[in-house]
């Protein structure tokens, strides 16, 4: 019933037997559908760089107190901001609000945001992360206007 991995596939996968890497389904945010194979099995992320992209997607995209089964730290309060005038939408403020909520993830030890800015009709920012098993940069839309 539960998936068994083998220590070489451990190995393949960039991760030893004692500390797998940990993994997440792999979502598409523009359909907002699960991913599936040719088999119709839900794909899973293969790297440490795709999980956290996963992870911190999902949190960017979360918005804080809506679920019951997260903790009051998961999530975030500027998608109330969604479809107010750039002028009373704070660029700072939602930059603290996405360093705060990224590094409340067990996962994440250190998170900085170096770039954000209205792109057209969305924001974006890049956000480099320092996670327990590696670091990566990301790029990410946090929401159409």
């Amino acid at each position: 019933m539960f998936p068994t991995i083998m220590p070489d596939q451990a190995e393949q996968q960039g991760g030893s037997g004692d500390t797998p890497i940990p993994w997440t389904y792999v979502f598409d945010w523009e359909t907002r559908q699960l991913l599936t194979d040719a088999d119709g099995r839900y794909l899973r992320t293969k790297t440490y760089r795709d999980y956290l992209d996963q992870v911190i997607q999902k949190v960017l995209r979360t918005k804080r107190f809506a679920y019951g089964i997260y903790s009051e730290q998961y999530g975030v309060d500027y998608l109330a901001d969604i479809g107010k005038m750039r002028a009373s939408v704070s660029l700072a403020v939602v930059k603290q609000q996405i360093i705060e909520a990224v590094e409340a993830l067990a996962e994440i030890e250190q998170a900085d945001v170096t770039d954000i800015r209205f792109a057209d009709e969305r924001v974006m920012i890049t956000l480099q992360v320092e996670g327990k098993r590696g670091e990566t940069e990301l790029e990410v839309s946090i929401w159409s206007r």
